[in-house]
């Protein structure tokens, strides 16, 4: 049991004498300084210093570093395969990463193509064209307005010619009804008495009569205006001065009568005439102010249709734009998260491969170091050293059981 413990505290002697954390011992002093240097160097990786610590237990142990610089090539090579297998990984989260970037650069492309294209579809077109249609439809409600305007015009025109007939027609025909009262009149007392004879006989009566009717008819001539003022200023001079007994005079006034009534027949006949002009004239007025009032009815209701479809269009447009601004944002919110991502993951990756690349090259360094005379040296003598410090325990245990 003693024989036991005091091998196991031979073990823990010599694993502690192999530590290099501490380099400071009896021996270490004969250490060449730029291999110390490099063995500091080595031990500030866990990996240098893992290489050194079995450099020193692979020398104890078989009394060379030849399997354990094997079985850090080995080692290296198993990194080396770490960072290819890192390597091909980031090529293939790369890949992706470059084609998820082609991908939303395209979409967030084609949508601002959009969105500019139906800009200037709504600007340069829709818009415009809105307003032309404004316009012209304001003009054609003026047109309309002045259609119905022209309209009631011609109505009311129409009326007053037609009242303006009618005054004259009724003052005419009661004209020529005086004037045959009165020339049945004058013409009884022309028959009356001898043929042959100058003068007739007059009564009270039939002058009273005679001069009535002569009065009614200059009361109606007095209205038709001047071209009958001779006519007037005749029955004027016949009604003041007639001589009603002269048969002769009786025969002028008979001719003058029938000379007025015929004057007025003619001009009852051109209002009658006038009349019928006035009222193909309107006819035709009216005919064109409907053909007007059709032609400006279809054009603002065309133009009213194609401002209502442009409506909706713009409408249409503007939710399409809204839409693909959205998409817009999405497709760069998507780049700019994607983009974020790939650089927080190249960083990892390139910790990682810049970590693989510093054990590589502290194994390399290890390498080139374990395998040197000066380091074989140092670890021989360490190894002495611990040797040493056994023998002396030994020693001292042996002195103990001998007393």
């Amino acid at each position: 049991m003693v024989h036991h413990k005091i091998v196991l505290f031979a073990i823990i002697c010599l694993v502690s004498a192999t530590t290099v954390t501490n380099n400071q011992g009896v021996m270490d002093s004969y250490v060449n300084p730029g291999l110390q240097s490099q063995i500091d160097e080595l031990t500030q990786s866990k990996i240098g210093h893992m290489v050194i610590d079995l450099a020193e237990v692979t020398m104890r142990v078989t009394g060379a570093v030849d399997s354990l610089v094997e079985g850090v090539k080995a080692f290296g090579r198993q990194i080396e395969e770490r960072l290819k297998l890192e390597n091909t990984q980031w090529e293939v989260v790369e890949s992706e990463h470059n084609a998820k970037v082609i991908s939303l650069s395209s979409q967030a492309n084609q949508a601002e193509f959009d969105i500019n294209r139906e800009k200037k579809v709504l600007n340069s077109e829709l818009i415009p064209r809105l307003h032309e249609l404004d316009d012209i439809l304001l003009g054609l409600k003026a047109k309309q307005t002045d259609n119905a305007q022209s309209f009631k015009e011609a109505e009311a025109a129409r009326n007053t010619q037609h009242d303006s007939f009618v005054l004259t027609t009724t003052e005419f025909t009661d004209a020529l009804r005086n004037i045959d009262e009165a020339l049945d009149l004058l013409t009884d007392l022309f028959k009356s008495g001898e043929v042959r004879a100058a003068f007739i006989e007059v009564t009270d009566e039939q002058k009273h009569k005679v001069n009535k009717a002569l009065r009614q008819v200059k009361a109606n001539t007095e209205n038709f205006g001047h071209q009958y003022s001779s006519f007037i200023q005749a029955l004027t001079n016949l009604t003041e001065g007639f001589n009603f007994k002269d048969r002769q005079v009786l025969k002028e006034m008979c001719d003058f009568l029938n000379s007025l009534r015929l004057n007025i027949f003619d001009a009852l006949t051109k209002a009658y005439k006038d009349e019928d002009s006035q009222k193909q004239q309107d006819e035709l007025r009216r005919q064109q102010l409907t053909a007007e009032k059709a032609v400006f009815d279809q054009q603002y209701a065309d133009f009213y249709q194609e401002r209502e479809d442009k409506t909706v269009r713009i409408s249409d447009v503007e939710t399409m734009i809204s839409t693909r601004e959205a998409d817009l944002k999405a497709y760069q919110d998507r780049l700019r998260t994607e983009n974020n991502n790939y650089s927080a993951n190249l960083k990892i990756h390139d910790d990682i491969v810049s970590s693989v690349q510093q054990e590589l090259a502290v194994l390399a360094k290890a390498l080139q170091v374990v395998q040197t005379p000066p380091f074989l040296d140092f670890l021989n003598g360490r190894i002495a050293k611990a040797f040493l410090l056994m023998k002396i325990y030994f020693i001292h245990q042996l002195q103990k059981r001998i007393k």
